[in-house]
């Protein structure tokens, strides 16, 4: 399978925090074709698994993506909205969303985001960004009841209405899409599972989770990690690369195209990210270094505490333009994230991890 087309077709399943049950359909039935079993827990967490050793691996990375939600519909049928998860509000005026009032994925109206036109505007106003409490949604309707009628009500989802496609011309590297935080992590996971031939290796049982809930506070990486209490834990997520903008010191020189991201500091277990790289040098597996001195802000910073602790690592992928309906990220890194995951998994049944819990008693 090319990680593209596995990407491409999870991506046109919206899944909103709290609204994620198209994006699981689609992520059980890539699942089901490689792992032995396949669960779904009381949150919403697609648990993957293969093997029946006795070290638990758990892969994490989390299928929710940030959006927006139906607050109220005034008088005059315009919406007025909340976000879900960390938006950047400078972004958000103008663009087009889909206003999901039902469970298919033609259960959509497009809508527009708009709010009081620069031309209009005072002139200490056209100096601030515009406020999402100032913004609203039309839908095209004059009334609250032709917004009723057409199944609008307070609570539905709302996300962008974009699409995944390659930046530039041709069959370049770079795509632009929004959301790839964190489905593209998912996509890498799922083209790992296909690597792995469905076949753990000995000793070892794999768990592939794809979480849900991240942006609102990484939930279901607590729930999950709680329940299976795995032995070790390696998340994958996105990291800001560089952009205009953004300054190569201020990213810690991450670029797109040049690699997975290998995180380093108190969040994460140094023989596992040692490991991690030693891999990706023996197999040719190009990567790159990111120092986080505290808290990482993803799956990790749970699982590294679940239930006593946890052996812990993070995988990252270069993303330019973080939280915006046009994310852009590297092909060649997605696809290097799947064998770094797939043979870091090989190397950790012969690696030093096991004896990294030691007891040392008086003589």
């Amino acid at each position: 399978m090319e990680v593209y087309e596995i990407l491409k077709d999870l991506m046109e399943a919206p899944a909103v925090t709290g609204f994620e049950d198209q994006r699981r359909q689609r992520i059980i039935e890539y699942y089901k074709r490689f792992c032995d079993s396949v669960s779904v827990d009381v949150i919403g967490n697609v648990i993957g698994t293969l093997g029946d050793g006795d070290r638990s691996v758990m892969i994490a990375g989390h299928y929710d993506q940030i959006g927006f939600m139906v607050r109220y519909i005034d008088d005059k049928g315009y919406i007025h909205f909340s976000p879900v998860g960390g938006w950047d509000q400078r972004v958000v005026y103008g663009i087009r969303v889909k206003v999901w009032i039902g469970d298919g994925l033609d259960d959509y109206l497009i809508g527009v985001v708009g709010a009081k036109p620069a031309h209009l505007a005072e002139p200490k106003e056209r100096e601030k960004v515009v406020e999402l409490k100032d913004m609203r949604i039309d839908i095209g309707v004059g009334s609250r009841e032709e917004a009723e009628k057409l199944g609008v009500k307070p609570g539905c989802p709302i996300t962008p209405d974009s699409t995944l496609t390659r930046l530039g011309k041709g069959d370049g590297d770079l795509l632009v899409g929004p959301a790839f935080d964190d489905v593209c992590a998912v996509a890498s996971m799922i083209k790992a599972l296909e690597l792995l031939d469905g076949e753990a290796p000995e000793g070892l049982k794999i768990h592939m989770v794809a979480t849900v809930q991240e942006e609102i506070g990484l939930r279901g990486a607590t729930v999950s990690g709680y329940n299976l209490k795995p032995w070790c834990a390696i998340a994958c997520d996105v990291t800001h690369a560089v952009a205009p903008g953004v300054e190569a010191e201020r990213v810690g020189g991450i670029e797109l195209g040049k690699g997975p991201v290998i995180a380093i500091g108190a969040n994460f277990t140094r023989p596992l990210w040692e490991l991690m790289m030693k891999v990706a040098e023996e197999r040719g597996i190009p990567y790159q270094r990111e120092g986080i001195p505290g808290r990482s802000g993803t799956d990790a910073w749970t699982l590294q505490v679940v239930r006593g602790g946890t052996i812990t690592g993070l995988i990252s992928i270069p993303n330019r333009y973080m939280h915006t309906p046009n994310e852009v990220i590297s092909l060649n890194d997605l696809e290097n994230v799947a064998r770094l995951m797939t043979e870091t998994i090989k190397a950790l049944p012969d690696s030093d991890l096991k004896h990294i819990v030691e007891v040392y008693r008086r003589s």
